[in-house]
């Protein structure tokens, strides 16, 4: 028991300082920085949890909270919120669009093991990362992967280049939170315009708790988001695609214009 318990604070303390568990030349056993031996995978699955003064109460009763495990998570992408959770356009749109240019570099919200890498219908390049607890997030409409399936990453690890593969009318990011399978609002644990997870994260058991909880109460969101532009004096298409961060032919494409045509000022054009 004494040997157990000594593990146990080794276990902890590594999942503290998110510490990569390793694979030797061995299906059976793990080695933990902080522990001198390996340890058996049969063992590491029947860890009991121990009350610990030192360690933070969401470690003190029972296995780690997923609400404590997505308060550290990070952005994956730093941009304008352009399209949000809900429905659109006849259907369900099941994450958070981040307006990026192609080529930016995409990283992994938190620890993980990459599941999937490849191309994926509308998602299209489409890197999934699972995070334990049935958390797993999604980031998609990459222009190149950067990682395989099986790989473990690291939180703030690059994964990803920004693109529009798939099905996207503009480069952006598509980011999914999903837990059981089931997408949730990525706004219920990001404000994105903080740039922080929201504090109310590392209370709650999980994210259906915390659906629960902040949905009722019309929790505080980034500011609606504009799909418009209207034309002022001294606007051209080259301007404003610059400004808005799209191109030239995806301002055409949505407004019915062709490069050639003369803008009114007043005009309003659809960007996303």
């Amino acid at each position: 028991m004494i040997k157990k318990t000594i593990f146990v604070c080794f276990y902890l303390l590594f999942l503290l300082n998110t510490a990569q568990a390793q694979y030797i030349n061995s299906d059976s056993l793990h080695v933990l920085e902080g522990s001198p031996l390996p340890i058996s995978i049969s063992e590491l699955d029947s860890i009991e949890y121990f009350t610990i003064d030192i360690l933070p109460e969401y470690f003190t009763s029972g296995p780690i909270r997923s609400g404590y495990l997505l308060s550290q998570f990070s952005l994956p992408a730093k941009g304008k919120v352009i399209s949000r959770f809900g429905p659109r356009s006849g259907r369900m749109h099941t994450g958070t669009d981040i307006k990026l240019n192609k080529g930016d570099t995409i990283y992994a919200a938190y620890d993980g093991q990459v599941t999937m890498s490849k191309y994926y219908y509308g998602y299209g390049n489409l890197v999934v990362l699972d995070h334990g607890n049935s958390i797993e997030t999604y980031y998609s409409h990459l222009s190149k992967c950067l990682v395989k399936t099986d790989r473990f990453v690291r939180i703030g690890e690059p994964i990803g280049l920004a693109g529009a593969t798939g099905r996207a009318t503009t480069t952006h990011l598509h980011f999914e939170i999903r837990e059981n399978n089931k997408p949730y609002d990525t706004e219920l644990v990001f404000d994105f315009e903080a740039g922080k997870t929201r504090d109310e994260v590392a209370k709650m058991e999980n994210l259906a708790t915390l659906h629960k909880e902040l949905k009722p109460k019309g929790y505080s969101v980034n500011q609606p988001v504009s799909q418009k532009y209207v034309v002022r004096a001294g606007d051209s298409l080259y301007k404003i695609a610059r400004y808005t961060k799209t191109t030239i032919n995806t301002l055409c494409a949505l407004n019915n214009l062709t490069e050639n045509s003369i803008l009114q000022i007043g005009q309003v054009l659809h960007i996303y």
